[in-house]
């Protein structure tokens, strides 16, 4: 055996590990161990390197890849190369929050998951070009940073518009990400869209980018005449942490607004052993579970992610607090059955005996803040809710949030449309065209701008 065998002997063990972590198999790693050793001894291992060594990565790279794709869903390769680019993204990310960097939220690392997501969904790292359909400008409405996207095809001073708040966990993403959508929206539906590019947590947590979505979406309605727009032709939109905003900004300005459009949105904090945070926190992960959605609600709530473990397991409230009106406002009775895949959830009992009465003090406040959690806002706050369009996904950890959101509308009086995809999953509407398009994504973005042109 020549140094060089010698040498590459050393990483044979090291190859077995990595494979032990992928497999999570002693057995499958011992196999890779003999495989090696054997080759080794024969003097043939550097021959044979680099065919073993592709064999066994190219294993490890498609075990990493396999994740749970929801049923329906036909672009499986797409749907894995998104979760794994984001997982790994997301995995690097949270890693930096062992460094002192809250919730690894920073400018370069904000800088990557926009680069990240945007080659995702264009195929290219910063976004689409000018569009000759459109005038678009970055501008401030009442110290608020907004991008404007006027239709040039379109006059008069009685047109339509939307005021949109990203995604993003309230931590991440911005106006450059939703650029692709907000461009179609625009286009496809005749309106003026007002992106907004409102302060990130944990910098500004709540109530700061609530603040800033509602001041925008004020300016709007006091300022038709500049923008050329009708101010009782008003919606409001946004997904994910943009739909928490949206369900919020409407409990505050109610029919001031004509229509309001949460997207798979975020509602409360109350209860994270709902049916959909059990069924689907590993369908698609790197898009969003269970754990990367509560580090957003901590980061937004200013809560310390030392309680993190007690809050996956609903032990941060009382049993006092379980047994509250606020329990009932989340509620299996408010669940529609229908979408829950598993039987045995469909009827769940929530156990109301349990509960850290010091955590719970602690976060009370602010868990059952309506503005925090709109799900919280009691039966009166959701009576003159504005026109509301509520669009979830079967395969969304928030999916009954936003059924639980569309159930509380519709026995409040409010007329309310519900948008369920039983296919979707989490971040779907970003995909309805580009390099990378999921037919569920198109369905949705269609459906979307059907509802608007008929209703706005």
């Amino acid at each position: 055996m020549d140094y060089r065998s010698m040498a590459l002997l050393y990483f044979i063990p090291i190859i077995a590990f990595l494979f032990y972590r992928t497999t999570k198999s002693w057995r499958a790693s011992l196999v890779c161990l003999i495989y090696l050793g054997t080759l080794t001894w024969l003097g043939i291992f550097p021959t044979l390197l680099t065919v073993s060594l592709t064999v066994v990565s190219v294993f490890m790279l498609f075990e990493y890849m396999h994740t749970e794709i929801p049923e329906g869903v036909k672009e499986v390769w797409g749907a894995r190369i998104l979760d794994t680019a984001l997982r790994t993204n997301g995995k690097f990310i949270l890693s930096l929050h062992n460094f002192g960097i809250t919730g690894g939220c920073c400018w370069p690392t904000r800088k990557l998951v926009n680069i990240v997501l945007t080659t995702l969904i264009t195929g290219r790292p910063f976004g689409k070009r000018p569009d000759p359909d459109l005038e678009i400008y970055d501008t401030e409405m009442d110290g608020v940073s907004v991008r404007v996207y006027d239709p040039v095809n379109t006059s008069g001073s009685k047109r339509p518009a939307l005021v949109y708040y990203h995604g993003g966990g309230w931590s991440w993403l911005n106006v450059d990400v939703y650029d692709p959508a907000t461009r179609e929206l625009a286009k496809k539906v005749g309106m003026v869209v007002v992106s907004v590019n409102y302060r990130q947590s944990p910098e500004h947590p709540h109530p700061i980018p609530f603040d800033d979505c509602l001041k925008a979406t004020e300016w709007v309605l006091k300022n038709p005449t500049k923008l050329k727009i009708d101010s009782s032709r008003v919606a409001i939109s946004g997904d994910s942490a943009g739909g928490h905003l949206t369900a919020a900004v409407s409990l505050r300005l109610k029919k001031k607004i004509k229509i309001q459009i949460p997207i798979y949105p975020c509602l409360q904090l109350f209860d994270l052993q709902t049916p959909s945070y059990i069924e689907n926190k590993d369908f698609i992960p790197g898009m969003l579970c269970d754990v990367s959605m509560l580090s957003y609600w901590l980061n937004y709530g200013n809560i310390s992610y030392d309680y993190m473990d007690m809050i996956l397991a609903n032990q941060h409230t009382s049993p006092a607090l379980k047994k509250s009106k606020y329990a009932d406002f989340v509620s299996p009775r408010w669940y529609m059955k229908e979408y829950i895949r598993t039987e045995a959830l469909r009827d769940m009992d929530k156990p109301t005996d349990s509960g850290n009465e010091a955590l719970s003090k602690t976060v009370e406040k602010t868990i059952l803040d309506p503005y925090f959690a709109p799900l919280m806002a009691n039966d009166e706050e959701f009576k003159n809710l504005p026109q509301t369009y509520v669009l979830t996904a079967g395969y969304d950890v928030l999916r009954d949030d936003g059924l639980m959101y569309y159930q509380r509308c519709k026995a409040a009086g409010v007329r309310v449309q519900l948008a369920h995809y039983e296919d979707g999953f989490h971040g779907m509407i970003f995909f309805f065209a580009g390099p990378m398009p999921f037919q569920v994504g198109i369905r949705a973005m269609k459906d979307l701008v059907k509802f608007l042109k008929e209703n706005l």
